[in-house]
């Protein structure tokens, strides 16, 4: 069989959503819709009993056994996904060891509703001068809603419009029935852009990174850049200016933020310089609102994207430019489901598309660092604030043998009671870190010593004071405190540990007159709560905000002139290899918040482990020097950059079951791996996870670990045909490739 469209008898159709252990699925094409059937178009077509829509993946030129059903209608006129998507699709399935169904489900949901839209009226006929003197003596309200609809932008008028003008549904009906309007459909409307900000000129540092970014655009091929700038160093101005660069030779751009809450502050900027070129994509939208923005994308009505990490699959058809901010967060590596780092597809996007990509943070991830190295990003470097004054003063705060110091509000030690107090009275704002949301890390018995576990989970529940609540922060399991200790009776339990809701508490009991407000998860999962605290914050409203990691990025204060770390060795405390990279990146991220108007900035970072490598450059915001001390740890210890990591995790309600095919599995991987050319090192365990119960379900993992990333890949691939990760299966089996988290 050729090649040629017109002969294409047969399609690989992925069935949305993914029907289990099976890919893609054969269809013939009835001869009426050949013309129309093309890779990347949405379908419908008979699946057992029902009528399923799915995405033509290819043209399938083997017929299968079995009788094949036809597809009974084709859904666009255009590819749903672009040619360069579904490319990414097919790398993403591969390198995921995902199905590529599995893959175009994650994008693509299995309806798709229609474009927002919102009734109007539009005028359809003027009147002459003595016709509008007759109708307001005749009929004066008809003649009102009349002049409303006359004077309205483009002689139309839509239903919130005409109540806010006062206008009642009787005048309007009245003036259809007149023949003077006429009722029409429209795309509801964007919201409108704010007006052009002046813009900062640039530094010569970030003339001359913007003008490397545009070059690689002029040059219409693919390149990647790191760039490495300070906190507070002005990289959003160098990507809006090679933005501009890129939609005036005639492509499109996406902007990636880790997170939804930075999403929010960057579309304001962006606005500003591009008005209702931008889109929005991120998982907060509605589906009517998200597939709007996927339309007026694919369309080319929106050149500028921003968005978190699903935003990667964004459908330009023209990509010019792809930038990842704060390029080090494991925000961007998907947890559950597909398992994918936006990061790491950013940079297969813009090859696949011959665009440029720009990966950019204040602290680079090992991975990202060591590639500009080698020479695979061509590295950029921002090492100066735009503004009058460097980065901040850190004071480091020796926590060991002040006892008194570690028990609930008084964690905030005497050095830091009288840097809070001296910025109260100059009018600075405070930023206080702590890592850990909560009243209380858990409540336990002093008489027996038992504590309140999650029932599903291997954790203690977390005491919420505010919400009068034992919360457990992985399956959300919530209780009420009893009256008693379960296990001996005695009286009511205590709270140990402290969270950020007890700073908070703390915090305004003892400055009343301050302004004192807290955005951790918690805080912002109340509707428009995060929005708000933000707003609030930015306006130089709040004196003080206690926050987690939620607080340490991408903010721009120019008001705050304090940063509070209260423990920089939580997250020391941790199971990972990671553990010292993103402690200093949270540090140094944290600590740039400080000192970014016109008054100097001042850090100070309590911790119980002063010595520490990630505390003590993370005070001299040494990147350099702490960076190539971790990469000669990670490569004596063989962790990446220098190899690569699969997690096969496997999980059941069984927890021997869950051992029992572990154990099996691992020797399999043992055995398998020579064959490989790998060594029997390259297969660590199996162990449970530090975390060993989640949601009810018990979990053990094996790690697959070599700098032979094709062996590797094969291995895990084999792991998968020998245990199938089946939802509902007794085991399952659930493949990580590139793990953020050991836990």
């Amino acid at each position: 069989m050729t090649h040629s469209h017109a002969m294409h008898r047969l399609v690989a159709i992925a069935p949305l959503p993914p029907v289990p252990r099976h890919d893609l699925l054969t269809y013939r094409i009835p001869e009426p819709l050949r013309e129309r059937v093309r890779p990347g178009v949405r379908v419908r077509v008979p699946l057992g009993r029902q009528t399923r829509t799915g995405v033509v993946a290819a043209f399938a030129d083997t017929l299968p056994p079995g009788e094949l059903r036809s597809i009974v209608d084709v859904l666009d006129a255009d590819p749903f996904l672009p040619a360069d998507l579904l490319e990414l699709c097919r790398w993403t399935a591969r390198y995921y060891l995902a199905s590529l169904a599995e893959v175009i489900a994650t994008i693509v949901p299995a309806s798709v509703p229609r474009p927002s839209e919102e009734r109007a009226l539009r005028l359809a006929r003027r009147l002459s001068a003595e016709e509008e003197t007759a109708l307001a003596r005749r009929a004066p309200a008809r003649a009102r809603a009349y002049h409303v609809l006359a004077a309205a932008p483009d002689t139309q008028l839509t239903s919130p419009a005409a109540r806010a003008a006062g206008i009642g549904a009787a005048a309007l009906r009245a003036l259809v029935a007149a023949g003077l309007a006429e009722p029409i459909v429209r795309a509801r409307a964007t919201a409108a852009a704010p007006e052009d900000a002046p813009r900062p000129t640039l530094t010569p540092a970030q003339r001359t990174a913007a003008d490397a970014i545009a070059q690689a655009v002029a040059g219409g091929g693919h390149a990647s850049f790191l760039l490495h700038g300070i906190t507070g160093s002005g990289k959003t101005e160098v990507f809006l200016a090679a933005a501009e660069a890129t939609l005036a030779a005639g492509r499109e751009v996406v902007l990636l933020v880790p997170e939804i809450a930075l999403t929010h502050q960057l579309v304001e900027r962006v606005r500003g310089r591009f008005g209702s070129e931008v889109a929005v994509l991120h998982s907060g939208l509605g589906p009517r609102e998200r597939w709007s923005e996927w339309r007026r994308i694919l369309s080319g009505q929106a050149r500028v994207v921003v968005g978190a990490r699903s935003a990667v699959f964004a459908p330009a058809r023209r990509l010019g430019l792809v930038v990842v901010d704060e390029e080090h967060d494991a925000a961007y590596k998907q947890e559950e489901g597909l398992r994918y780092n936006a990061r790491d597809l950013a940079v297969v996007r813009a090859r696949l598309a011959g665009a440029v990509v720009v990966l950019a943070s204040a602290t680079p991830s090992a991975e990202s660092y060591r590639a500009a190295l080698d020479g695979r990003h061509r590295l950029l470097g921002l090492p100066e604030r735009p503004t009058a004054h460097p980065l901040p003063a850190v004071d480091v705060v020796d926590l060991r043998g002040r006892t008194d110091d570690r028990k609930g509000p008084r964690l905030v030690s005497e050095e830091l009671r009288r840097a809070l107090e001296a910025n109260l009275a100059a009018g600075g704002q405070t930023l206080v870190f702590l890592n850990r949301r909560g009243f209380a890390v858990y409540l336990q018995c002093a008489g027996c010593g038992a504590a309140l576990d999650c029932p599903l989970c291997s954790v203690t529940l977390a005491w919420h004071r505010a919400a009068g609540a034992l919360i457990c922060h992985h399956c959300r399991h919530t209780r009420r405190p009893p009256a008693a200790c379960p296990a001996c009776g005695a009286s009511a339990l205590e709270a140990f540990g402290v969270g950020t809701e007890q700073i908070e508490a703390a915090l305004r009991a003892c400055y009343p007159l301050a302004v004192v407000d807290r955005l951790d998860r918690d805080a912002a999962q109340r509707l428009g709560a995060q929005r708000r605290i933000l707003r609030d914050w930015r306006a130089g409203t709040t004196d003080i905000l206690v926050g987690t990691q939620m607080v340490s990025k991408g903010h721009d204060v120019p008001g705050v002139t304090l940063v509070a770390v209260l423990l920089a060795d939580l997250s020391l405390n941790v199971p990972d290899f990671r553990a010292a990279e993103r402690t200093f990146q949270l540090l140094v991220q944290v600590a740039g918040r400080a000192g970014r108007g016109d008054t100097p900035g001042r850090v100070v970072v309590q911790t119980f482990r002063p010595e520490h490598p990630s505390v003590a450059a993370a005070a001299h915001h040494d990147y350099a020097g702490f960076m190539a001390r971790e990469l000669d740890r990670r490569r004596t210890l063989g962790y990446p950059p220098f190899a690569r990591l699969v997690n096969l995790r496997l999980d059941g309600q069984d927890g021997a079951a869950v051992e029992r095919a572990a154990r099996e599995l691992a020797g399999r991987m043992r055995r398998r791996a020579p064959e490989l050319g790998l060594g029997e090192e390259s297969v660590v365990g199996p162990a449970p996870p530090p975390l060993e119960r989640v949601r009810g379900r018990w979990r053990w993992q094996i790690l697959l670990r070599s700098g032979d990333v094709r062996a590797l890949r094969t291995l895990a691939a084999a792991a998968r045909s020998a245990l199938p990760g089946a939802t509902r299966a007794p085991v399952r089996l659930v493949i990580d490739v590139d793990p953020y988290s050991m836990l």
